[in-house]
């Protein structure tokens, strides 16, 4: 499944995530997504991995397996870079072995005192917000369009209000808002928001599995939800499936990561099947239960309160 977006771009809409993935493994996840047809690579800077991404890359096109044409790569910018995006990008360019990525997303709606070392690190609840305004940040995003490095520009995790203020400011648009959605936190003002002004709502953390760390209390497993379960049962999918065909038919992209053959193919095929309204409506039903991201543990900030 493909969407266009608002700069005539064509974007597949399901996206084989690399957050987490451990530098050893990068290699063959991507091998195995590639091959199971996955077309759309998220990565970041602040992942780790991406000179990983880019060895894996480079042998994949040197096989002929694919091209770097039939390819669509995210990368993004991390916070502490914002003072100087262009050599971030060329950094993550060179990293990932690449002459542009398709698209560039500032990672987080704000901005932390530069850190020179690359690629960034991130240390929860140790960083110093910078008051350096997004408006500047966003400046040098549509300077990368304008110099080829980038083909689109987007937003990771950005809330209505700061994308209203963006409009009043931005030159170039942004293509996507990427942003944690799940039938526990179904965000629907401002998936309703982003469509309503041709940004596409890119999902991460669809499928929630909770982290057993102290740092994140939210403990509940949606897939362990009595609805998805039912609906697994009934469509004879997975409980995985139905939350991403869920988020598909909501009109949102999804980034799903797993470093485990058999769940590639089973994320993938999330295309392949459609839910009835009324199993469609009775997801999008259910309650809030919990944001998973504490943003006040990562930068001691409340970022969606």
């Amino acid at each position: 499944m493909e969407v266009t977006l608002n700069n005539g771009t064509k974007m597949p809409m399901v996206i084989f995530g690399t957050f987490d993935i451990k530098p050893e493994e990068v290699k063959s996840s991507l091998q195995g997504a590639i091959a199971t047809g996955y077309t759309h690579i998220d990565a970041a800077a602040v992942y780790r991995n991406e000179a990983e991404i880019g060895e894996a890359l480079s042998e994949i096109f040197a096989s002929g397996i694919t091209s770097r044409d039939k390819l669509f790569i995210t990368t993004k910018v991390w916070p502490s870079k914002f003072r100087n995006i262009r050599e971030a990008c060329l950094n993550s360019l060179k990293r990932l072995k690449l002459d542009y990525v398709d698209q560039y997303l500032l990672h987080w709606p704000i901005a932390i005192e530069y850190d020179e070392q690359e690629p960034p690190l991130l240390i929860p609840g140790q960083v110093v917000l910078d008051r350096y305004p997004l408006y500047k940040a966003w400046e040098q995003m549509e300077a990368l369009v304008q110099e080829g490095l980038v083909k689109s520009i987007g937003v990771s995790n950005w809330t209505v209000a700061l994308l209203n203020d963006m409009f009043g400011y931005a030159k170039i648009l942004p293509v996507t808002n990427q942003f944690e959605i799940n039938p526990y936190n179904s965000k629907k003002e401002l998936v309703e928001f982003c469509l309503q002004h041709n940004i596409i709502p890119v999902a991460y953390r669809v499928i929630y599995r909770p982290a057993p760390t102290p740092q994140f209390p939210f403990q509940k497993c949606i897939l362990d939800d009595p609805l998805i379960v039912r609906l697994s049962e009934k469509y004879n999918k997975t409980s995985a499936q139905i939350l991403l065909r869920w988020c598909l038919m909501r009109n949102c992209a999804l980034v799903v990561k797993t470093v485990t053959q058999h769940r590639m193919k089973e994320n993938y095929e999330c295309q392949n099947f459609t839910l009835e309204n009324e199993d469609f409506e009775d997801i999008n039903a259910m309650p809030f239960e919990g944001e998973y991201n504490d943003t006040y543990q990562l930068f001691r900030i409340h970022l969606f309160k």
